[in-house]
């Protein structure tokens, strides 16, 4: 997957899909909903 841009919703936020995509060295956008107030304050600040 080397050289590939992933996009996935927040099921790809699970810590083993985001892992395969990580070291696949995929570059990837993945999606923080605001039902996660602790981790969404931290990433908007």
């Amino acid at each position: 997957m080397a050289g590939c841009i992933i996009t996935i919703d927040a099921m790809g936020t699970q810590t083993a899909i985001a892992s395969q995509i990580f070291y696949a060295k995929a570059d990837y956008v993945l999606v923080l909903k605001g039902n996660h107030p602790t981790l969404y304050g931290q990433v908007k600040n």
